[in-house]
């Protein structure tokens, strides 16, 4: 009965690979030795950390869902502005200042080990990226600037959520619930998104107009082929991964 107790438990210790931000301290039972004599509060105890994990890889799921809508909702709403004007600009600047929040708060959530210094220095280049891109939304919406100069500003927000993109996803390079594709895609667009880093001396000049835009400062607008197309796309990836 013992060498059953045993096997059936390291069957369910193999099944379970750690919750989304992967800290380990969560297995309660850390050898094959314990389990058999585990009683029902460790056994109950396990249960309640294994549908801890469940739930926050729900909440991921969900929060990477709203994020690629949102995403998605700002670029339909940039083309519609071009083609016929009115409202939808507005809709855009806003989406964008949402993608830089909602990107903060799955930073939090998708983490490897929150306690190690390359997911601090992710979380925290995140959430001066959302700031950025907020106040870069902030600038045209009220009119503080033109909309080339806003734009440099969410670029740059955009890059630094793009290093959080690129090396949250080399972390979790070696979770066995996330296929390989899933992290490419997420490294690449994290790549795409980091060329938003060649408008700083565009910001820094304050050149609100694109004729007057060295090349390289325009280039760093190419960045949102990486946050508009290419990030929703690994979000929405990542929500059907934990259940969305």
């Amino acid at each position: 009965m013992a060498d059953a107790a045993g096997r059936t438990y390291r069957a369910e210790q193999r099944s379970y690979d750690g919750p989304p931000n992967g800290n380990s301290s969560d297995h309660l039972v850390h050898s094959d030795h314990d389990a058999p004599h585990a009683g029902p509060e460790s056994r109950y105890a396990r249960g309640v950390v294994i549908s801890t994990r469940v739930e926050q890889g729900r909440t991921v799921s969900r929060l990477a869902l709203i994020t690629a809508i949102i995403t998605w909702l700002g670029v339909v709403s940039l083309i519609i502005f071009f083609a016929f004007g009115g409202p939808f600009g507005f809709i855009n600047d806003v989406a964008n200042g949402l993608v830089g929040l909602l990107s903060l708060a799955l930073s939090w959530l998708w983490v490897r080990n929150r306690r190690s210094g390359w997911s601090t220095l992710a979380i925290a280049l995140a959430a001066l990226g959302a700031i950025v891109m907020v106040m870069g939304s902030l600038l045209i919406i009220f009119d503080i600037t033109g909309w080339y100069l806003a734009g440099l500003v969410s670029s740059i927000g955009s890059a630094l959520i793009g290093i959080w993109l690129l090396i949250a996803n080399r972390l979790h390079r070696r979770a066995l619930e996330l296929p390989r594709g899933l992290i490419k895609l997420g490294m690449t667009a994290g790549i795409f998104m980091i060329i938003g880093w060649l408008a700083i001396p565009g910001v820094i000049a304050r050149i609100d107009d694109p004729q007057l835009a060295p090349w390289y400062v325009s280039a760093g607008l190419g960045n949102w082929m990486g946050t508009y197309l290419l990030y929703p796309a690994w979000c929405l990836w990542l929500s059907r991964r934990y259940g969305g």
